[in-house]
């Protein structure tokens, strides 16, 4: 008994004495300076996401009709700016190592801010698919510095948490974006958009800079690697797996599906189904609220019932929203498909790292998540394109949404082809 009251003693002074440097301004060990860190990762990650990649689709309607563009054009710039993620890999790795990560996600939104005024004079269809190409590269080039972060600035206990809050920061701009687009669309246009959203950028940066002034984040601190694991073999070998062709027809089916899905959503929505700019606008925003949340949710079945589990409900969700829009539309109708297309999306672009870090080791995960994020990008290249032929070619969306919702549908079944983690 007297140990357990000398172990609560101990406990209870070790916790008045972080709260005592946290107050008394000692940062490292008061955990504010990784907190900041974790905070402005999170804003310039979900910010470079919903500017650079989801705020298109929500005005390219107007902006096609305002340049005398049709969607076989609106399929090849898409297309187009995938292949600008693909590029953007190797040097944004290049330039972590050289400048530093957190220098690095600042240097990049500054670019597209200027970027996304320069949208603003776009006259035409090339200027239009050289911007889109450039600042499709953005996003990628303040994503791969994340995890140079986490290792330099946070410790290995909440690298995870790190990483999640920052993927899940795109989903609170998807609802951002819902709101300034259907602000600007029905009050001023599409290019007095794009300036806002530009000043807007920099004003984000210009806070976040001061943030990690303020906490010191410029000085390095190595937490280490995290615990050791044996290698589990080639890379090679585990792509020829059962999970390893799975796990890749995932990622797969997750580029070319649910990129797909919502590039098209808004005129398939607006121009064929004749929904207005105000059911659409809340689409967006619930969209967005509804995957901050449900991205939790789904984190914690992966983390109870596992990824395959995990991978065949946010299939599952996305087979019913194709349903749900294919059918006649109401008011809740669309609000019940952004529920459920926005928990999936939200989730499933996590769930891969999920399920390589719990299968194998850090180095081969590695290698893994960055062959399959280039399977990834390919097929998404591929779903825009071929998205956007369909719409030109047929003069509608609703064949291409039916074929999305067969490749969903599969996705549930090939979900139960993967090794349960448990069995590591």
């Amino acid at each position: 008994m007297n140990g357990y009251w000398i172990s609560a003693e101990r406990n209870l002074y070790g916790q008045c004495e972080i709260m005592t440097e946290i107050f008394s301004g000692n940062i490292e060990s008061g955990r504010l300076k990784p907190l900041t860190i974790s905070i402005v990762s999170a804003v310039l990650t979900g910010l470079s996401y919903g500017f650079g990649i989801y705020l298109f689709p929500m005005v390219m309607p107007e902006m096609l009709k305002d340049l005398h563009l049709n969607y076989t054009h609106a399929g090849t710039i898409t297309g187009v700016g995938q292949v600008s993620a693909l590029l953007t890999i190797p040097p944004a790795g290049y330039l972590t190592g050289r400048i530093g990560g957190l220098r690095l996600i600042l240097l990049c939104p500054l670019i597209g801010a200027c970027l996304l005024a320069a949208m603003y004079y776009v006259k035409g269809f090339y200027g239009l698919m050289i911007l889109n190409f450039i600042i499709r590269g953005w996003p990628i080039m303040v994503w791969i510095p994340l995890v140079a972060i986490a290792a330099e600035h946070i410790d290995v206990k909440w690298r995870a948490t790190m990483l999640t809050a920052s993927s899940s920061g795109a989903c609170f701009f998807i609802f951002i974006d819902g709101v300034i687009s259907s602000y600007f669309l029905a009050h001023y246009h599409w290019r007095n958009m794009w300036l806002f959203v530009s000043g807007l950028c920099l004003i984000v940066v210009v806070v976040c800079f001061l943030a990690l002034k303020g906490v010191n984040a410029w000085e390095i601190i190595k937490y280490g690697a995290g615990p050791a694991s044996k290698p589990t073999g080639d890379i090679l070998k585990w792509i020829k797996t059962r999970s390893g062709i799975a796990l890749n027809l995932l990622f797969a089916l997750a580029g070319f599906a649910f990129v797909a899905f919502q590039m098209y959503l808004a005129p398939f929505l607006r121009d064929e189904l004749g929904l207005g700019l105000e059911i659409t606008g809340v689409m967006w925003a619930v969209m967005g609220i509804s995957g901050i949340i449900g991205g939790v949710g789904i984190g914690v079945i992966t983390d109870r019932m596992g990824a395959r589990i995990s991978f065949a409900i946010v299939f599952a969700m996305a087979v019913i929203s194709t349903v749900l829009i294919c059918l006649p539309m109401n008011f809740l109708t669309v609000l019940t498909m952004a529920v459920l297309f926005g928990v999936g999306q939200a989730a499933v672009f996590g769930l891969h790292p999920a399920y390589l870090s719990k299968t194998m080791s850090a180095d081969l995960a590695a290698k893994a998540f960055s062959v399959g994020n280039m399977v990834m990008i390919s097929s998404a290249v591929a779903g825009n394109f071929i998205g956007g032929w369909s719409g030109g070619e047929t003069g509608s969306f609703l064949l291409f949404y039916i074929a999305l919702g067969g490749l969903f549908l599969l996705g549930v079944f090939v979900s139960f082809c993967l090794k349960n983690e448990k069995y590591k």
